[in-house]
């Protein structure tokens, strides 16, 4: 029974190992082509989560074709025809019988956004690899540099996706996409993110995500405290407490929906209150992907391997209406 068993276990062991070994080949496919075929590292960045970047772990993800991403960019809110503010002819939503329904004056523009590449090199010596695969238990160096360069990458596309600029070799980010709210203060407080949140209601949008430095965040969390929403000690057992606290989630003083609150790395002297879906479920915001995060094994003329970690995209802001831009001056 015990031989069975050992037997059994040895079989699940090398399925695993089987199913975890990453091969390469090291040869040209096609053979014209100067580099080598790219492998897909989707699976693998499932595992790895960074918590500073979190627009790029929120945003959904499309996959793109062509030179650059196209899309309609709504430039006008959605509406019952209703509403007591609205500017201009009300359209009705109701209709006769035997009749149709009457067409908003919904408005789009055109947007495009030439696919720009990401990436880190990645290059290991010949003796330095072969002297890492001997490690018991332990990733060879190759393997270990490129969970390093993987991991920048993401960190870089986290910043593009605030401060970029498309003139250069980049993607435009929020801070050049969003135009149409913009607000101006020195530290964040709850009643200035409510009025914030009053303004983009008007337009039909219910914030999700509040993004800011880490001092902002900080500002904002002893703004609520001095009001006494806030407790900075939390009683666990008898024997001790668990002090200081982290603020998740914001509640909309309009709505009553939480937004959750997540610190940036990258964000600068910008703050974004950001609507990232439409009550329908349509992406308001989204990264158009024509070359997903991937690896490229490069030939060396040298006694090396090369090896580049690269994805090829671009940032969409569709829903541009219900995002909000704060300028918070010199303080970050």
């Amino acid at each position: 029974m015990e031989n069975q068993i050992d037997v059994a276990l040895a079989q699940y062991k090398d399925a695993i190992l089987k199913a975890a070994e990453t091969i390469s080949t090291y040869t040209f496919s096609p053979d014209s082509r100067s580099v080598f075929s790219p492998e897909n590292m989707d699976e693998k960045i499932k595992l790895l989560v960074p918590t500073d970047t979190p627009t790029r772990n929120r945003f959904p993800r499309k996959a793109g074709m062509g030179q650059a991403a196209a899309w309609k960019r709504m430039t006008s809110k959605l509406h019952a025809g209703m509403h007591p503010g609205d500017v201009g002819t009300k359209t009705a939503i109701g209709f006769v019988d035997a009749g149709a329904p009457n067409e908003t004056a919904q408005t789009y523009d055109m947007k495009s956004a030439a696919y720009k590449l990401l990436g880190r090199k990645v290059e290991v010596g010949g003796l330095a690899l072969a002297a890492s695969k001997g490690r018991e238990g332990q990733p060879d160096m190759l393997e270990e540099r490129e969970n390093t360069k993987l991991y920048e990458v993401m960190l870089g596309e986290e910043e593009m996706n605030f401060n970029g600029v498309a003139s250069t070799t980049q993607f435009d980010g929020l801070a050049v996409q969003i135009t149409t709210y913009s607000g101006n203060v020195s530290f964040l407080t709850a009643s200035g993110v409510g009025s914030y949140c009053n303004s983009l209601f008007r337009e039909g949008a219910d914030p999700t995500l509040l993004i800011a430095s880490a001092r902002q965040n900080q500002a904002l969390a002893d703004d609520l405290e001095k009001t006494g929403s806030l407790h900075r000690i939390a009683i666990s057992n008898q024997a001790g407490a668990v002090g200081g606290m982290r603020l998740a989630k914001l509640v909309n003083p309009v709505t009553g929906t939480l937004i959750d609150v997540e610190p940036g790395r990258y964000v600068g002297y910008t703050a974004y209150l950001l609507t990232e879906k439409s009550p329908a479920g349509e992406a308001w915001i989204e990264a158009d992907e024509l070359i997903p995060m991937s690896r490229v094994d490069v030939p060396s003329s040298n006694f090396s391997f090369i090896r580049f970690v690269l994805e090829a995209l671009a940032l969409k802001v569709i829903g541009e209406p219900f995002q909000y831009e704060i300028n918070t001056g010199a303080v970050s």
